[in-house]
């Protein structure tokens, strides 16, 4: 049985729930350590799991102090010699990363990197942060002993873009998400209502959507858009009151527990994004049993079996074509409900991913 020891230091909403279930999974043959952020409770991760805190906020005043702090530094890394791991796995980006994986290679630990996003989104390069995360990505990249990348077209980019010699990528399918099915209730979709999740970034095209819904009005004047998430609609607002009386907002950071509030109401999910590694609103929707509206690009395709919920990108008049047939052929999403639950439970179970990283 080996020792895995998994660096998680940035445990909010779908990389905690990553990091979670995978380390849940692994922990069933081997022995899993988790360093986590000292503001999470763990309540995700089982009890056989040993956590490792340490201070580490989100906010760039308390980040900087809490680089400072190095007592907290010898701290874990004195428990972490003590275990002496066999593997290192990094989850997620954190600043503190590229150093981290460094004293583990002098330690003689092999080290696993997951690179969610090898490419990263159209939106990061407006701020500091994109040459945080390429640095961060950069690092790990070039000290990993195994890369592992969600399907197949994030691994190509590695060996296209970034020149890593294949066998030392991993791909793994993207994950599922039917935890969240814990708290689901099971009550009926509301009628011709459909959903918009998560945060809403320039590259989620949200300005697209809205203004798809022109001819989804004329068609049927009584559907009704749900957007849930906390983020910036400023930027949206003339559209978001074009069409006040189609559309419910619910603006806050929604907790675990309440994420299922949005896909029950909803009759299906659509995201009509620019480009995007892979999201995790697709396999949410499928633990749910909602249909998915996407377009095709990177990888958001790959697993919409059924062509005509797969549209091209920036094509107003396809996604209206889209939402309206969804909406007029509610037998077709009933039908497809039972086969999204199946394939997140036959291709996207967490053994599956695990054994493929750790056989």
């Amino acid at each position: 049985m080996k020792k895995i020891l998994i660096f998680n230091l940035t445990p909010r909403m779908w990389m905690l729930h990553y990091s979670a279930q995978f380390a849940n999974e692994l922990a069933k043959s081997h022995e899993v350590y988790v360093a986590i952020a000292d503001y999470y409770d763990g309540f995700l991760y089982d009890k056989n799991i040993k956590l490792f805190k340490i201070r580490t906020n989100p906010t760039a005043i308390s980040f900087v102090f809490d680089s400072l702090a190095i007592r907290n530094q010898f701290k874990l890394w004195k428990q972490i010699k003590k275990v002496k791991p066999d593997i290192v796995h990094f989850m997620d980006n954190h600043p503190w990363y590229p150093f981290y994986i460094k004293i583990c290679r002098r330690l003689w630990y092999k080290t696993y990197v997951t690179q969610h996003d090898p490419v990263l989104h159209s939106w990061d390069n407006k701020w500091l942060l994109w040459k945080v995360s390429l640095w961060i990505n950069n690092s790990l990249r070039d000290n990993a002993d195994l890369l592992i990348v969600n399907w197949d077209i994030l691994k190509q980019q590695e060996i296209e873009l970034f020149h890593v010699d294949w066998n030392k990528i991993v791909s793994v399918p993207h994950w599922n998400y039917n935890f969240f099915t814990k708290w689901w209730k099971w009550r009926s979709p509301k009628n011709n209502h459909f959903l918009f999740f998560w945060r809403i970034s320039d590259y989620k095209w949200l300005d697209i959507l809205l203004e798809s819904l022109d001819k989804v009005k004329k068609e049927i004047p009584d559907f009704k858009l749900i957007i849930a998430w906390n983020w910036d609609i400023s930027k949206h607002e003339k559209l978001l009151n074009k069409y006040i009386d189609n559309i419910e907002m619910f603006h806050y950071d929604i907790p675990d527990e309440e994420v299922h509030k949005y896909f029950e109401m909803s009759e299906f999910v659509v995201l009509p994004y620019k480009n995007a590694t892979w999201s995790w609103v697709i396999p949410t929707a499928f633990a749910f049993s909602k249909p998915v509206v996407t377009t095709n690009v990177w990888e958001l395709a790959t697993h919409v079996k059924n062509s005509w919920l797969i549209i091209e990108p920036n094509n107003v008049e396809a996604l209206s074509d889209a939402i309206i047939y969804m909406l007029r052929n509610k037998e077709k999403a009933v039908e497809m409900w039972k086969e999204w639950r199946k394939y997140t439970e036959d291709a996207l179970w967490w053994d599956k991913i695990v054994d493929k990283i750790y056989s």
